[in-house]
């Protein structure tokens, strides 16, 4: 018959001979997967009479969104909603769990969220890349603040755009 002491003992044992022994891949020397990062944040008008997009607003710097629901400032056309692409650069290990790891974007007024959605980092190119889309309603008169980051592993490499959408007369 096993004593109190014995099985005590055996507890102890147990328990220190699984805080030595690896408990998940990386400590057992399988390859750690590198961070991801968010490599670019891209916005493009939709524009609602032709279903086309402009080019990229954010890569113009001194692009002006003045009244873009009624097609001036640099618009060319009429637009109440917006892509944003989230460009994220990585190389995943073969290790990795599926879906580990997402896009978050939350898209943001000085009155309200827009949008705050979350997106699973699916197969990479063959570049090394993996473009999450998000559609923002409504836009064209209040500026619009875009955080981008990844979810599930530290750092989460946020990256915040600004679009300064404005109206008047």
């Amino acid at each position: 018959m096993i004593r109190r002491t014995q099985i005590a003992r055996l507890v102890v044992v147990f328990s220190l001979s699984s805080l030595t022994f690896p408990t998940n891949l990386a400590a057992a020397g399988a390859p750690i997967t590198p961070p991801y990062e968010i490599t670019a944040v891209k916005a493009m008008l939709f524009y609602d009479g032709s279903a086309t997009f402009s080019p990229d607003v954010l890569a113009k710097p001194d692009f002006r969104f003045w009244n873009t629901i009624i097609g001036e400032g640099d618009a060319k056309a009429p637009s109440n909603s917006t892509l944003v692409l989230v460009e994220v650069t990585g190389h995943p290990s073969p290790n990795e769990a599926p879906h580990s790891r997402k896009v978050e974007l939350t898209a943001t007024t000085s009155r309200k969220i827009l949008l705050k959605r979350t997106i699973d980092i699916g197969l990479f190119g063959n570049d090394g890349k993996f473009y999450a889309a998000f559609w923002l309603y409504e836009t064209g008169c209040q500026p619009i603040t875009l955080l981008a980051r990844i979810v599930g592993q530290t750092p989460s490499s946020p990256v915040t755009r600004k679009i300064p959408f404005a109206c008047g007369e």
